[in-house]
């Protein structure tokens, strides 16, 4: 009777110590970076603000009138009298 599997791999075998440690590297060392040159002191103020020497001057209004002197007021009629009582007749 055949087997439904075939035997198992056997494992690889353990590395040993490397023979010899690794050689200087074939590249040159790297070149120091010195860096750019100054930004400089950056972009001059401008002048400021130009001054507003403002407008023309108002044109002057029409003089006041005066007002006219108020009209007297003509006197009212008399006031009516109070009625007296009238006196009783003599008997």
């Amino acid at each position: 009777m055949t087997q439904p599997y075939p035997d198992p791999v056997p494992p690889a075998p353990t590395p040993g110590p490397s023979p010899e440690p690794p050689g200087p590297s074939p590249f040159p060392d790297p070149v120091p970076n010195p860096g750019g040159p100054d930004p400089g002191p950056g972009p001059t103020p401008g002048p400021g603000p130009v001054p507003n020497p403002g407008g023309p001057d108002p044109v002057p209004g029409p003089e006041p009138v005066p007002s006219p002197s108020p009209v007297p007021k003509p006197p009212g009629p008399d006031p009516v009298p109070e009625p007296q009582p009238r006196p009783e007749p003599l008997s």
